[in-house]
């Protein structure tokens, strides 16, 4: 079956010129389950493992209610009762942010469609189809970015607001190191041109 990419590859975000690196960066891990709930069912939480939403659509946390998590017991569906956002502070720095996604079974890519953004702007962004599935499918998604400021790390559904949406497992953020001076300058004299060969070549396939 043929599945779409899940996130572009290699995006950077320019910080603000000027601005010094920090000497420290930010490193989680989150599975989403130390929430308990029964199995077959699901809740709408604002806070869970270090990420946060604001009031309303919440952060839905499901186990087992439409699909399989990656990892047991629960998943994370981003698109409660309507297209949902769950965000968290990090640290300046060079990273590497990795999930396992997965179509809702039944549902298509329009409303499977996930936005990484890092303080309101988008840097990555892709859809899976479960259209033809019946139990969750899960493939790799990446993206690697660099900022020069604490910033907001968000994850937000942009498919068809129809509480329906893609499902996510197991985020890490890994920290890769602060760039020195010399190159921090020169990675913001290039961001322009990397930006604009990114939206050029489109989405970076992942596989599972």
């Amino acid at each position: 079956m043929k599945i779409k990419a899940l996130m572009a590859a290699g995006c950077a975000l320019a910080g603000l010129a000027g601005a010094a690196p920090a000497s420290a960066a930010t490193n989680f891990f989150t599975n989403f389950d130390s929430l308990s709930i029964d199995t077959g069912s699901w809740t709408v939480v604002q806070s869970i493992e270090g990420w946060t939403t604001t009031a309303g659509a919440g952060i839905e946390v499901q186990n087992h209610a439409a699909g399989s998590p990656y990892s047991e017991p629960n998943l994370v569906e981003l698109d409660s009762y309507n297209n949902s956002t769950m965000s968290r502070m990090i640290d300046a720095g060079k990273y590497v942010l990795t999930l396992k996604g997965s179509g809702r079974p039944g549902v298509p890519s329009s409303s499977s469609v996930l936005e990484v953004l890092i303080n309101g702007s988008v840097i990555s962004s892709g859809a899976l189809d479960g259209s033809n599935l019946t139990d969750t499918s899960w493939v790799d998604g990446y993206v690697a970015f660099t900022i020069g400021t604490a910033s907001l790390l968000s994850l937000r559904a942009a498919g068809t607001d129809d509480s329906y949406g893609i499902y996510i497992d197991d985020v890490r953020l890994a920290g890769t190191g602060v760039p020195e001076p010399a190159a921090w300058a020169l990675m913001l004299a290039g961001f322009g041109l990397v930006g604009s060969a990114m939206r050029r070549r489109g989405l970076h396939t992942v596989t599972a």
